[in-house]
């Protein structure tokens, strides 16, 4: 079910520049810190190790850019997933509720600020993350999250209906804007990181599948087909492709498998019309739309399939259908040119992990759909973390044991089977 032909380009691959592939990893190496997983959080973590002044190494088991990382929709957004501030600072405390509230309002302007940094093209675009509202319960939600961000000092507006109507090009009832928010060409951005790991001096090993771990005098070894690496510490920041690496991780997430469509190219009257400004957007339904434009003026939308049969097709037609009811612009329904999917992990609390499994031994990571900005934030904070420059208690999050999800084999079913459901709630 969860499958992906990460070797087949997609949109996001085929518009970025191209890259060579790191080598295997081949014989016994050593290492201060080692990350296992080549995706935001593995290569932001690898980042905070190595700016922390230790010596790191990666590994990969496809290609960096291959997973989830490199195959969303690229939406940039801080925000929490579902939840405010407030209700962040009720689960944890005030001190650890504050600071990740912190990281969270940051996650953004971090992610662009590598960009900055790094001299990393990924198409960006920093015109902001428009919430809109579609009922009155959705409205009252989203003035929540404005009131209690804007106090907390974030850079967030209120838009009346006429104004949000306006910009999207689409009715809503209001909603707000996060400025500091936008999206990107997230292959490009995994690719980008990579590159300025290696100039960093980050050993970096990808189709280096992690096959197994042991503790040993030294730290910890961890095996591949060719090799293995021995560390004083290792990072764990497998997400949704967490395997049999360590006994029961991959049952404290939930797999979660999406797609993306994309249309042709829009002509600049059409675009006028629809999401004036460049923002990226994702409204308020259980059955979520979200959009933005890639570099070449395509519209980039996606959902997610009940049964997966036929699923391009159906994919397509789903969107085409969406984007026709949603935008008036484009007289119809418009033609959709590029198809994909990716697996991503959520939890039911929709709250990041960071879990101690052993001493010298951690993961970090599950974001519920708020990856692309958060995971650069607290990837590297995991790595400072690794390397010593951090301490349980000056986490931004709870560091735990882990924390399987109930049922775990239902769970990831209803998860994966509940759009019906969601969509018949949307309904007006």
């Amino acid at each position: 079910m969860f499958e992906v032909d990460w070797k087949t380009p997609h949109l996001w691959r085929k518009t970025a520049k191209a890259r060579p592939v790191s080598p295997e990893l081949q014989g016994d190496h050593h290492t201060d810190v080692l990350v296992v997983g080549g995706g935001f959080t593995g290569l932001a973590a690898a980042l905070g190790a190595r700016d922390s002044g230790v010596d790191v190494v990666l590994l990969e088991g496809n290609e960096i850019g291959s997973a989830a990382s490199g195959r969303n929709n690229g939406l940039v957004i801080s925000h929490h997933s579902k939840a405010s501030p407030s209700e962040f600072e009720a689960a944890f405390g005030r001190e650890i509720g504050e600071r990740f509230n912190r990281m969270v309002a940051d996650s953004a302007g971090v992610a662009f600020g590598l960009m900055q940094r790094f001299g990393i093209d990924a198409h960006q675009v920093q015109e902001g993350w428009i919430q809109p509202a579609h009922t009155e319960t959705t409205l009252a939600r989203a003035r929540t999250f404005h009131d209690e961000w804007k106090a907390f000092g974030a850079n967030v507006s209120w838009l009346d209906r006429d104004e949000i109507s306006a910009r999207i090009g689409s009715p809503y009832l209001g909603g707000w804007i996060v400025h500091n928010s936008g999206h990107i060409n997230p292959f490009a951005m995994t690719i980008g990181l990579a590159d300025a790991l290696t100039r960093e001096g980050v050993a970096i090993f990808e189709n280096s599948r992690a096959t197994g771990i042991e503790k040993v005098a030294a730290g910890w070894r961890v095996r591949t087909a060719r090799g293995s690496v021995t560390a004083r510490e290792v990072v764990l920041a497998t997400n949704a492709l967490t395997g049999d690496i360590w006994p029961g991780l991959k049952r404290t997430l939930v797999p979660f498998k999406v797609f993306q469509a994309a249309t042709d190219p829009l002509p600049e009257d059409v675009r006028a019309r629809i999401l004036v400004g460049n923002p990226a957007v994702s409204d308020m339904r259980n059955d979520l739309r979200y959009f933005h434009y890639d570099c070449d003026n395509r519209l980039v939308s996606g959902g997610t399939h009940t049964f997966w049969h036929n699923e391009a097709e159906r994919g397509l037609a789903k969107v085409s259908r969406m984007l026709g009811k949603a935008f008036s612009a484009f007289g119809g329904e418009p033609r959709m040119s590029e198809y994909w999917h990716g697996t991503f992990a959520v939890v039911p609390d929709r709250r990041p992990r960071l879990y101690r499994l052993a001493p010298g031994l951690v993961f970090g990571g599950v974001y519920s759909g708020r990856g692309v900005a958060l995971s650069m934030s607290l990837g590297q904070e995991l790595g400072r973390w690794a390397a010593g420059r951090r301490t349980d208690a000056q986490m931004s999050l709870p560091v735990t044991g882990m924390k399987p999800v109930a049922f775990h084999p239902i769970a990831t079913q209803i998860a994966n089977r509940m759009h019906a459901w969601n969509r018949f709630q949307d309904r007006e």
